[in-house]
C-alpha cells in the first residue's frame, strides 16, 4: 500500500466514524426527546388527577414547574447534543487533516 492508498484509506474511515458518531448523537437526541415527550404524559397525568385537590395558585405553580421543567431539560438536551457533534466534527477534521499532511511529506534521504 503507498502513501495514497493508504491516506485515502485512513481518511475514509475517519469519515466513516464521523458520520457513525453523528448517527449515535442522532438517537441520543430521538431517545432524548422520547424521554421528554414520557415525562410530559407522566407529569400530565399525574395534575389531572390531582387537578381537583389543588388551589388556583398551586395549579399555576404546577403548569409553571413543568413549563420550567421541560426548557431546562430541551435545552440541556439540545446544547449537549450539539456540543458532541461539535467536537466531532472538530476531531475528525483534525485527524484528516494530519493524515493528509502527513501524506504530503517526503521521507528525507539519509
Amino acid at each position: 500500500m503507498d502513501k495514497q492508498q493508504f491516506t485515502a484509506a485512513a481518511t475514509a474511515a475517519f469519515t466513516r466514524f464521523g458520520t457513525t458518531a453523528h448517527k449515535a448523537i442522532d438517537l441520543y437526541r430521538e431517545g432524548g426527546e422520547r424521554l421528554a415527550a414520557l415525562a410530559g404524559e407522566r407529569w400530565d397525568s399525574a395534575y389531572a388527577q390531582a387537578k381537583a385537590q389543588l388551589d388556583a395558585e398551586t395549579r399555576k405553580n404546577a403548569k409553571h414547574a413543568r413549563d420550567v421543567f421541560a426548557g431546562y431539560y430541551e435545552r440541556g438536551l439540545a446544547l449537549s447534543a450539539d456540543g458532541a457533534g461539535i467536537v466531532v466534527d472538530t476531531v475528525v477534521g483534525a485527524w484528516i487533516s494530519g493524515i493528509e499532511r502527513v501524506g504530503t511529506f517526503k521521507h528525507a534521504k539519509a
